[in-house]
Parts: structure tokens; C-alpha cells; sequence
């Protein structure tokens, strides 16, 4: 099995009294976690800096917002902050964090800063799972209309282009990371578990040390939310036991807010509930596909657990247009639908092909897929090749090397396209962006739906594909 990273947490002493938020340096804002609580702390009259190698669409709207941030590491720390955040995909080795350290200035983990956060509202909720997290959590603060405090996701809302956001209200709402254990240092109000699968190998030997980690922070909540559809979630709330409050939801019969059915209605779907008091509800979403309507159950469910009326959940659901990279439609050329999908494990790539089928209406399904993770790839290459099998051709870039890779060296995508051969669809390996949207142009057709999906530059492919076609529609 792949050697595994555990992230040394809590790698310093935290002051006993609340953080000094007021002058604080980022290094690696410009990454999902990283940036939402930067946004976050600007929008509390902060002064914010921070650093990355290279400029995103993140750091540049940071900018916008009244960051000060450069680019690169070089050990100085301009505008002399009080608070330095670092994220385990920079790590402690960073010029920057050594810097602080030696200046004594205090330095603390993403996480540790999220929990301060969260820590200040009247009410918490920390979403977790290993799918469906960063659109749960975008979705529950749009139903918690005028009720929510604040948020914080990893993916950016269509509705706002952000992946964080400040309300009227008392509940902080954020998406909580598995993948470096610090899920478990939490104390929500309200944890939500949505599922607890087989993932980060360069992290967990096996799902069951990744169930403990959920365990500890579901224990460490008010109550719990948890899908009774998913085993590991199941088995987070056995472990719970009675310790907290526990609310479930799902098809199953005995579940608290049970599904009774998932309709598919033009782009988005109508989903009829249950709740605890047994009163049917219909939930109308822009969204496709039956893990997105799921997830607006969880948050649905959440929603209940904190006392908020139903018929505020059903209007904020509603209204809610979805996160970027989560089945986003790009565009369309030529008769021809382009969406864009952050799939990339195995499970997920299942539920969004399923939701593709769905959009396609009969005609073909074609994906661009860029595996994400030597590690990753390694461990789950012939299930990803076996999940892509569920298009009709694959167009696969070469594997996304990640930060946190354990030393397996590069991996080769030949395992997935075999088994997505062995199953009947053709896989295209090519080397880069510019040549996945050569390939996929020459496959397209009228009546084609075009997924990109996974990580890396895999979502540049989509708006090449548009850029070069004629009677483009954007999105």
C-alpha cells in the first residue's frame, strides 16, 4: 500500500485567548481553503497579504477585494502581520512560515483559523464527507437566507463567483477537510457526515482510519447529520452512538428526512421528502443529477437540525444556482454542450457521468479526464478507467502530480485507459490541454455533450473548445 502523509498538527502552540485576525498573511492564498477565509477576514475590515507561486482567478478577484498579495516565497512578510497561516499543501518548510516563526509572530494551521471562525458565530456548522462537501455546504448557506452569518467553501458559487460569503444572521457554515486529518479538531454545532469513502491513499492506509477521523469530529459536535444511504457515514454515527444528537437522512424507510423520490425536471430535478414530523415537502432545484439532489437533503436536513422553518430551506434551495466545476454548463457551439465537472475519484466520476447521461438526452457523452494524484492513481487507476467507462469516449491528459504526493514517482494513465477499453469505450491518451481539445474536436458532433473533468488544467480544455467554435452560447 502507498506510504502515507500524516500532517503534524498541531505543529505550534496556539495562544490560549482568541487569534489577532486584524493584520493577517497567507501563504498559498490562492488556494481554495486559503482564499475563502482570506475573503472572510477582508470582509471584517482586516488588513490581509498574503503569497502563491503563480497569479489564479482567485488571487486576482483577492486583489479586487483589497489583498495585498505576491507572488513567490522568499522568507519577507510585507505589511507586518500579526498572524501568519499556512495550509498542508505549503508546509512547514516554507521560507515564509520559518520567517514568522523566528520573528515570533504567531503561526497557525487553515484549520486552526476556520475553527476560530467558526468559533465566533452563535451557531456552527462544519460539512464533511469525501464527495459532495463544497456543494452542500454552498447550498446550505443559500437556504439559510437571512439566518446565515457567514460562509466558507472550497468551490466558488455561480450565483456570486465566490466560494465565501457574510449574511445578517448567527450561523457559520464551512466546508471541513479530511484529507489532513484536522477535520477531527472541530466543535460545530451542527457535523454533518455525507459519506466517508476509500480516498486520499496518501493519507489513510484504509477507509477505516479515515471513519476514526470522522468519528473524532462528529463527537466533538452538538449533533450529527448523516447519510443513512452511505455506509461509512452509517458506521461514523455507530461509533458516535448516543454521545450526540443524531439526525439521518435518505431513502432508506427509518431514516429522519426520508426521500421518496428524485425527478428529473428539465436541467435541475423535484425532489419529494419526508421530514421528522412526516409532512411531505417538494424541493425544486436548478441542479442536476441525484447526488446534487441528495446533498440538498443534507442540507435540508442540517437546515431542520438547527431550527430554521422549512419553507426558508425550500425558497434558499431554490433559488441556489449551483458551485463552478460541480456539473457547470460552460457553454454551447455548434449544437454542442460543454460542461465542467472536479470529479475525480471513482465514485464521483460514476454520479456525474449518471447526471450527464441524464443532460444528454440520448445523444453522446464524450469526457475529457485528467486523473488527479500519482498516489491516487496508483491505488484507484483500473476503478477511475472502469467509472469513465460510462462515457462514450474518454480524451485522458496525463495524471496531475498533486503537493502532498508520497514518493511512488509518476504514474502513467495506461491502467485507466486499458480498463476503460476492457469495458467497451475508447480512451485518447494525449499530452497536454492543447492537444485534449484538438482530439475532442475531431470526436465532437451535433447533439454531443462535452465533460471535462477532474483537476489541473483539465477546465482550461472546455473554454478552448468553445473559444475556437462557431455560434458559441456561454453559459
Amino acid at each position: 500500500m502507498c506510504e502515507t502523509k500524516h500532517v503534524p498538527f498541531p505543529p505550534i502552540a496556539v495562544p490560549d485567548g482568541p487569534l489577532d485576525t486584524s493584520r493577517t498573511h497567507f501563504v498559498g492564498i490562492g488556494g481554495a481553503g486559503m482564499s475563502s477565509l482570506a475573503r472572510l477576514l477582508l470582509a471584517q475590515g482586516a488588513v490581509v497579504t498574503g503569497s502563491d507561486v503563480r497569479s489564479t482567478p482567485a488571487t486576482d478577484r483577492l486583489i479586487a477585494a483589497g489583498a495585498g498579495i505576491r507572488l513567490g516565497h522568499d522568507g519577507s512578510l510585507p505589511g507586518a502581520p500579526g498572524l501568519v497561516v499556512w495550509s498542508s499543501a505549503v508546509g512547514l518548510d516554507n521560507p515564509e512560515v520559518i520567517a514568522a516563526q523566528r520573528a515570533g509572530i504567531t503561526v497557525v494551521h487553515r484549520s486552526q483559523l476556520l475553527a476560530h471562525l467558526a468559533g465566533q458565530a452563535r451557531e456552527s456548522v462544519i460539512v464533511a464527507g469525501t464527495h459532495g462537501k463544497s456543494t452542500t455546504t454552498a447550498m446550505l448557506a443559500a437556504a439559510l437566507g437571512e439566518h446565515l452569518a457567514a460562509w466558507a467553501g472550497g468551490g466558488d458559487a455561480v450565483a456570486t463567483g465566490a466560494n465565501a460569503g457574510t449574511g445578517p444572521g448567527d450561523v457559520f457554515v464551512a466546508e471541513g477537510d479530511e484529507s489532513d486529518r484536522t477535520l477531527a479538531i472541530y466543535h460545530p454545532d451542527v457535523a454533518v457526515v455525507l459519506n466517508v469513502d476509500d480516498d486520499h491513499p496518501e493519507t489513510y492506509v484504509a477507509r477505516s482510519e479515515a471513519t476514526e477521523v470522522y468519528a473524532e469530529f462528529a463527537r466533538r459536535s452538538g449533533s450529527l447529520v448523516f447519510s443513512a444511504d452511505d455506509e461509512g457515514a452509517r458506521e461514523v454515527a455507530d461509533l458516535v452512538g448516543e454521545q450526540v444528537l443524531t439526525v439521518s437522512f435518505g431513502r432508506v424507510d427509518d431514516a429522519d428526512v426520508r426521500v421518496t423520490s428524485i425527478r428529473a425536471e428539465g436541467s435541475g430535478s423535484l425532489v419529494t421528502l419526508h421530514g421528522p414530523d412526516g409532512v411531505e415537502v417538494t424541493i425544486g432545484l436548478q441542479v442536476p443529477g441525484e447526488t446534487a439532489a441528495m446533498d440538498a437533503v443534507a442540507a435540508y436536513a442540517a437546515g431542520l437540525t438547527l431550527g430554521v422553518a422549512p419553507e426558508t430551506l425550500i425558497a434558499g434551495l431554490a433559488a441556489y444556482e449551483g458551485v463552478a466545476r460541480r456539473m457547470t454548463l460552460l457553454g454551447k457551439a455548434d449544437g454542442v454542450r460543454v460542461m465542467d465537472s472536479f470529479a475525480h475519484h471513482p465514485t464521483a466520476i460514476t454520479a456525474d457521468l449518471a447526471a450527464a447521461r441524464q443532460l444528454a438526452d440520448g445523444g453522446r457523452v464524450l469526457v475529457v479526464f485528467e486523473p488527479s494524484g500519482w498516489t491516487r492513481t496508483a491505488a484507484m487507476g483500473e476503478a477511475c478507467g472502469a467509472a469513465l467507462a460510462g462515457a462514450d469516449e474518454v480524451v485522458l491528459l496525463p495524471v496531475h502530480s498533486l503537493l502532498t504526493e508520497s514518493p511512488v514517482g509518476p504514474v502513467p494513465t495506461g491502467v485507466i485507459a486499458a480498463t476503460a477499453f476492457a469495458n467497451a469505450t475508447i480512451a485518447h491518451e494525449v499530452s497536454d490541454a492543447t492537444a485534449a481539445s484538438e482530439v475532442c474536436a475531431e470526436l465532437v458532433r451535433p447533439g454531443d455533450l462535452v465533460l471535462t473533468m477532474g483537476t489541473g488544467e483539465v477546465s482550461r480544455v472546455g473554454e478552448m473548445l468553445l473559444a475556437h467554435a462557431v455560434n458559441v452560447v456561454r453559459a
